[in-house]
């Protein structure tokens, strides 16, 4: 039986496949499960660019929920190979790690937060703008 990261994997790879056939891309797959390169595209309908992609299924760590950081190993930069990610949930292919949401709905509460902190203080003067204002320059 395949482990469930291997499936993980395979299903990633069929996901950033399909998006680049999509895309008008030639995609070959690499025959062995092991090697710095998954996806060889090949772009036949422009000048033939070669281009080979390492496809990373995204990942939360189960300790405290991060998604997990992955870099390019030295002989895949050697290649140029491309990192590319894939949501298996959404079936989304990202180019480069997605931003972490929390620190999106982090950033939301505090902006609610100081909007909050503004109405609340009505009765509170701005000094640059009382300076502004009131005193000659």
């Amino acid at each position: 039986m395949a482990h469930s990261k291997h499936i993980k994997g395979d299903c990633a790879e069929l996901i950033a496949a399909e998006y680049f056939m999509s895309l008008g891309y030639s995609v070959h797959r690499n025959m062995s499960s092991h090697g710095p390169v998954d996806l060889v595209l090949i772009d036949e309908d422009g000048m033939g660019d070669v281009i080979l992609i390492d496809v990373k299924a995204l990942s939360l760590r189960s300790k405290n929920g991060y998604k997990v950081n992955r870099t390019p190993t030295k002989k895949q930069k050697e290649l140029d190979v491309q990192l590319m990610f894939v949501n298996l949930e959404t079936r989304e292919v990202y180019n480069a790690m997605p931003k972490k949401k929390d620190k999106q709905v982090k950033k939301d509460k505090q902006v609610k937060k100081d909007k909050q902190v503004k109405r609340d203080n009505k009765n509170v003067v701005d000094i640059k703008e009382y300076m502004r204002t009131h005193m000659p320059e």
